[in-house]
């Protein structure tokens, strides 16, 4: 008779002839039909790379490739029709030369600073606005998403003919009002132009803060603000201390996709005025545009477009770790 030892379940004491006693180590047999560990990882892994493997390719052809092309594209004097000429980065060199390159990279950091924060906290307000219930409000937030909905391309048409010297509807209404008795050149005047153009991603983009702000005000408990009032809260208390953190995750990534379509948005500068007057509304997408396409420079096209590759890099890294350190908090 086998008696297995409460210390160890693997070794049995059996009973011998005339009372003696010996130990037995007892081997499992393997269960039948079932496969063995090794077996199943690896049918898991070829799985996973079964799954991976159409995201891989279209992030390889679709991403990696064009990106080390173009960045071995701007290592070239290349023209359109022509073999290219191994330069190095004498490309780099001859645009941190150039007064207009310097001139854009300015005008891009202004640009997409002052268009973010413009609608950042136009978006903030007017979320704040129609999270308040009052009556036809749905029709509001309709009117409200209506420039957001509207092609960008007929938005900035549209925009260039209410900024037209002659015919354009803004110096129409101003002269008819006796607001001012002179023809404006909003589009020309390099002190307006970049205001005017602005004023319109402003206009275009606002509503898409406003939509994921509201969406984000109407996640909030309204208990946590009647709590906040019963403790004695002000209205500007609840704001700060209720409100606020409950978005911040909302807004680092609001302000990072923004930031990056502003940045990288061609439409709006090359409708509006072209880079002009003088090279005042010149952003990196329309000079990389204009070298590439206009004057058939491909290598010094594609070396201005990675100029500004490592600033948008160095932000979405910074505000991915911030974001995912206040998730974690």
């Amino acid at each position: 008779m086998l008696v297995r030892r409460p210390d160890n379940p693997r070794v049995a004491i059996s009973a011998g002839p005339r009372g003696a006693f010996r130990e037995d180590v007892l081997v499992e047999a393997p269960a039948v039909g079932r496969p063995r560990p090794s077996a199943v990882r690896r049918q898991e892994s070829w799985l996973a790379w079964g799954l991976l493997t159409p995201t891989l390719l279209v992030i390889l052809f679709l991403v990696a490739y064009p990106f080390f092309s173009a960045i071995y594209l701007s290592l070239q004097d290349k023209m359109v029709g022509a073999p290219g000429r191994f330069v190095g980065v004498a490309n780099y060199l001859d645009l941190l030369r150039d007064e207009v390159f310097l001139r854009t990279a300015w005008n891009s950091v202004l640009y997409t600073a002052v268009a973010v924060g413009l609608k950042f906290v136009l978006g903030l307000t007017m979320a704040l606005i129609l999270d308040q219930p009052r009556r036809l409000n749905n029709v509001f937030r309709t009117l409200l998403f209506v420039p957001w909905a509207v092609p960008v391309v007929i938005v900035a048409l549209n925009w260039r003919w209410i900024f037209d010297d002659l015919s354009g509807f803004l110096n129409n209404f101003l002269i008819t009002f006796h607001v001012t008795s002179d023809i404006v050149s909003w589009l020309s005047d390099p002190r307006l132009a970049m205001a005017c153009v602005i004023a319109v991603v402003v206009w275009s983009g606002t509503p898409f803060y406003s939509m994921t702000f509201l969406a984000g005000l109407q996640a909030i408990p309204k208990e946590l603000y009647e709590a906040a009032e019963i403790d004695g809260a002000s209205t500007l208390q609840q704001f700060f201390f209720v409100t606020i953190p409950r978005l911040k995750t909302i807004f680092l990534t609001t302000v990072m996709l923004s930031t990056i379509w502003t940045a990288t948005n061609l439409q709006f500068v090359l409708i509006l005025t072209k880079g002009g007057p003088a090279s005042r509304t010149e952003i990196f997408p329309h000079l990389a545009y204009t070298t590439a396409l206009g004057a058939r420079r491909l290598g010094m096209g594609a070396a201005i477009s990675l100029v500004f590759f490592p600033v948008l890099v160095v932000l979405i890294v910074l505000l991915t770790r911030r974001m995912l350190r206040s998730a974690d908090e």
